[in-house]
């Protein structure tokens, strides 16, 4: 009896102590992730300082899934905001089948963009503000009222917008060329390669009818692609449903002022070194144009 009394105590003081130790396995484990976390920033803000590529970061520090990218992007997000500026809008990465087939990816993404990134329709960039640069003619918003709900339809949505614009979305490719392509929690992790925005007329949505516009981006008087917007998700008023729906999703909000670059309708420009150098022009027809010139 004084054993069985001795193995049940034992027993008991085991279970105690397995409760014990499986929390201090969990928060050693939420130290270890927060700490891979810290180290993926702090390499990806370096890098943009030194205007310099970086592996991929799966590579570097292990798989992970597009949900941990997303808190890594918000991690980025507060190191970024220190320079460049308060969040400004967000843009839609891969809206399109063009941009997906071309980056490899199934469905759409989204990333901050801060305030200094905007940039006026009509300005000079110099080269060497790139590493490998990609850009796109696309479909902007502003909202006019605050979205910390989920909106069930465009219809909805419409009342919460108040100017269209043409607009370029100027990414910057952030990973170096190798045998293996980044894949979405590395482009998602790091921005989707968000870097600069530029606006061009502001247009009320009544005035507009966004579905039946063509895209095109010229460079040097030559226009290089075109592509019509209904290409972007069926519409890009069903990107910006999208987007303000996983803005809600992730936690946030979108504030009035906010801007919603809403995503190609057809594969990005991508180029590098001195053919960086050129004039663009983005013609969204009667939404008006967008220019920028890169010496």
């Amino acid at each position: 009896m004084r054993h069985a009394r001795k193995f049940i105590c034992l027993t008991i003081s085991l279970v105690a102590l397995s409760g014990l130790l499986v929390p201090a396995a969990g928060r050693q484990a939420r130290s270890k992730g927060r700490g891979k976390v810290g180290k993926m920033v702090k390499e990806m803000l370096a890098a943009r300082e030194a205007q310099t590529q970086i592996q991929c970061l799966t590579k570097t520090y292990g798989s992970f899934s597009v949900e941990q990218a997303y808190r890594v992007q918000a991690a980025l997000a507060k190191g970024l905001s220190k320079k460049l500026g308060g969040v400004a809008g967000y843009k839609v990465a891969y809206a399109s089948k063009a941009a997906q087939e071309q980056f490899g990816v199934d469905e759409p993404a989204s990333a901050p963009l801060f305030r200094l990134q905007r940039v006026p329709s009509g300005s000079k960039l110099p080269a060497s503000a790139f590493i490998e640069m990609t850009l796109e003619t696309e479909i902007a918003f502003t909202m006019c009222k605050r979205i910390d709900r989920t909106i069930e339809n465009v219809q909805e949505l419409k009342s919460h917008v108040k100017w269209v614009h043409a607009a370029f979305d100027i990414g910057d490719h952030r990973f170096a060329s190798g045998k293996e392509n980044p894949t979405p929690a590395d482009q998602i992790a790091n921005g989707v390669g968000a870097h600069f925005f530029v606006l061009g007329p502001a247009v009320a949505p009544s005035e507009v009818d966004v579905d039946a516009l063509t895209l095109k981006l010229a460079r040097n008087g030559k226009t290089i692609t075109e592509s019509a917007a209904t290409n972007v998700m069926g519409s890009p008023w069903n990107s910006l449903l999208w987007l303000t729906n996983q803005v809600v999703k992730l936690g946030g909000a979108l504030e009035p002022g906010d801007v919603v670059v809403s995503g190609t309708a057809a594969r990005a420009y991508k180029v590098k070194g001195e053919e960086i150098k050129a004039d663009y022009e983005g013609d969204c027809g009667a939404l008006g144009k967008v220019t920028l010139t890169i010496y």
